[in-house]
């Protein structure tokens, strides 16, 4: 008896040391950090996360006014993505036609304030922090988040039958080999989404590993009905989440349960609709995305900046009420979703397997270990499956996260799951094979978040992410659209082309030099072509005329389209041309355009000079290694 106590004791203290000294470091680095300056500025959605809170802590009210507008220039240069939309008033009317009682919305009466097109959840429970520690209380209320996953890792971990180091080791593993500890960083709810999600799980889950104590609270009614609360609160915060709903209740209805699978699925509904009342009485919206609603940045101008630039007057209107139904069912459909299910496992920007690897480690234990499965488990893979295929179908052509998300942004909140997937693990074994490969991917990013983050592009142009392939269908949110002189240049018969790496330089007319001794990724994107009836048309690019033009050394030029290869052994200057054939092409669909279809060339050279070097007087300093044309031929 006195030897398990002091194993207990052991396997406490352990936990309870790595879960205190990861959430001191982070403390630390939270309180200490000049935010402001280290983050670039802002990033995706932080302008507007930023000012919800403040505007609580500050002013004690969700309105944007010029008051809020002026508060950014202490600490930023502007409110660079900030959504904005018009308030309303409402009131109910009875009518004599049913459903005798209509919702009627009129016009905010008060012209100097706007509201946040953004859910408040995250901006609420941040105000506090940001109140007693300014910006840095978003990095605290991280910390502390992030601290409380690892402690509920560890306690899964144990419960299930792992050592107490192992499960130390796994569970700061299965978040500091990922990409979660970059969001550590950023101004936005995904570090909180992931944690609500995790502590769903946790309080659900927990009583089926055996290990909760008959009478208490986790082995209760009571975990049940505070998780099926924390997934409305969290799908309040971003509507992919109620997913989370449906294996709990399951679950229950499944062992014939119904009093409980009933009140969780209840609970849920009140939370979730409560959540977007509370949004409907603010704004006169409840849906926070939808209406009138803007995106603004310093080239468009803000409102309440002064007279000329008004809400009304500045801005397009990027309202989410309903779905683009014609983009996301047409003849291309079923093609799209199959090239995005390979990218979401093994692309190069958004990946699981290389974002996320301490969790698809554990789903491959899982599958391996089928004595220790059980239903409610089962029951979780089903739910990823569920969220990756409403992620994938419902945001085919956006689906990581946009706005230059780093992996997958959409999904990191899921991630969670994977953890109550792994078996019972009794040595460091796992938790050092997931932090061997996941951090071959993700290291460089974890240890540099702030300008990673703020270059969300750079980490995927050198090793092992550089072998993985781009996701073609989010084109126009991969990391190089932030930069004009590397996107949509346009090239030969109307192609427009797209540079993800350093190896090409800027196009010069319709050519470009590939660098020395590299490979270069070059994204083509065929034309749109009118119609007689006046609508357009995407061409597909069916061969590839390739004109080399070599540098002064002799090299070695490889083209790879996919379906055709070439290797040209070329002398200095000389001069070659091949055609190859093509792809089917990816096609791309975003929003309410026509489909074109998009694909990927890669050049290797082997050698290269530069002329400044080489053939003076010139003042190119660049290593060129061969000036390639290309020519398409459409079918």
């Amino acid at each position: 008896m006195a030897t398990t106590t002091q194993s207990v004791s052991r396997g406490v203290s352990a936990g309870l040391f790595v879960t205190l000294a990861a959430g001191l470091v982070l403390l630390a680095f939270a309180v200490s950090v000049d935010f402001p300056r280290a983050s670039h500025g802002f990033k995706g959605d932080e302008a507007t996360y930023y000012l919800q809170a403040n505007s609580l802590a500050r002013d004690g009210d969700l309105a944007y006014t010029h008051r809020d507008l002026v508060r950014v220039w202490e600490e930023y240069t502007a409110p660079e993505g900030v959504f904005l939309k018009r308030g309303h008033t409402i009131r109910l009317r009875l009518g004599g036609a049913f459903p005798f009682v209509h919702w009627v919305q009129g016009e905010d009466p008060d012209t100097t304030r706007l509201y946040f097109g953004k859910a408040y959840i995250y901006p609420l429970v941040a105000a506090p922090f940001v109140w007693l520690f300014g910006t840095n209380g978003f990095l605290v209320l991280h910390a502390l988040l992030l601290m409380l996953d690892v402690w509920l890792g560890y306690r899964w971990l144990t419960a299930r039958g792992s050592t107490p180091r192992a499960a130390a080791a796994y569970a700061v593993v299965f978040l500091g080999a990922s990409i979660v500890p970059v969001y550590f960083v950023w101004l936005t709810p995904e570090v909180f989404n992931f944690s609500l999600v995790f502590a769903a799980v946790f309080l659900w889950g927990y009583k089926e590993s055996g290990a909760a104590r008959p009478g208490g609270f986790l082995a209760g009614r009571g975990s049940d009905l505070l998780a099926a609360a924390l997934v409305g609160v969290v799908t309040f915060s971003k509507v992919f989440h109620a997913v989370l709903i449906v294996p709990m209740v399951l679950l229950a209805a499944w062992r014939r349960q119904w009093a409980r699978a009933v009140l969780m699925g209840a609970l849920f509904v009140v939370v979730t609709t409560g959540l977007f009342g509370v949004n409907a009485a603010i704004t006169g919206d409840f849906n926070y995305q939808g209406g009138e609603r803007k995106t603004f940045y310093s080239s468009t101008g803000f409102p309440f900046a002064n007279e000329r630039e008004t809400f009304g007057s500045i801005g397009d209107i990027h309202g989410r009420s309903e779905a683009l139904w014609d983009t996301l069912v047409n003849r291309h459909t079923l093609t799209v979703f199959g090239d995005n299910v390979g990218y979401f496992f093994f692309g190069r920007y958004s990946g699981l397997v290389p974002y996320f690897f301490p969790g698809v480690l554990a789903l491959a234990a899982f599958l391996v270990r089928r004595r220790s499965q059980r239903l409610w488990q089962w029951l979780l893979v089903a739910t990823l499956a569920l969220a990756m295929f409403a992620t994938l179908f419902i945001t085919p052509y956006t689906w990581a996260g946009g706005g230059g998300s780093v992996g997958n942004r959409y999904f990191l909140s899921f991630y969670p799951l994977f953890l109550f997937l792994l078996p019972s693990v009794a040595t460091l074994r796992p938790a050092l094979g997931a932090l061997a490969v996941g951090a071959l991917f993700t290291a460089q990013i974890v240890l540099n978040p702030f300008w990673c983050s703020f270059n969300p592009g750079e980490a995927a142009k050198t090793g092992p992410l550089r072998l993985l392939p781009i996701e073609l269908t989010m084109l126009n949110d991969l990391p190089m659209i932030a930069h004009p002189e590397r996107s949509k240049r346009v090239l030969a018969g109307g192609m427009l082309s797209y540079f993800p790496d350093d190896n090409a330089y800027t196009p010069e007319g319709d050519s470009f030099w590939v660098r020395g001794r590299r490979r270069a990724d070059v994204i083509l994107r065929g034309p749109l072509a009118p119609q007689p009836d006046g609508s357009l048309l995407g061409r597909r690019i069916g061969r590839l005329t390739v004109r080399v033009q070599n540098g002064i050394k002799p090299n070695r030029v490889t083209i790879d389209t996919g379906p055709a290869e070439e290797t040209l052994q070329l002398g200095p200057s000389e001069v070659r041309t091949v055609t190859l054939d093509m792809p089917r092409g990816v096609p791309y669909r975003p929003y309410e355009t026509p489909t074109s279809f998009v694909y990927v060339v890669r050049f290797w050279t082997t050698d290269g000079f530069v002329p400044f070097l080489e053939t003076p007087p010139s003042s190119d300093a660049r290593f060129l290694g061969a000036f390639v044309t290309l020519t398409p031929e459409f079918r």
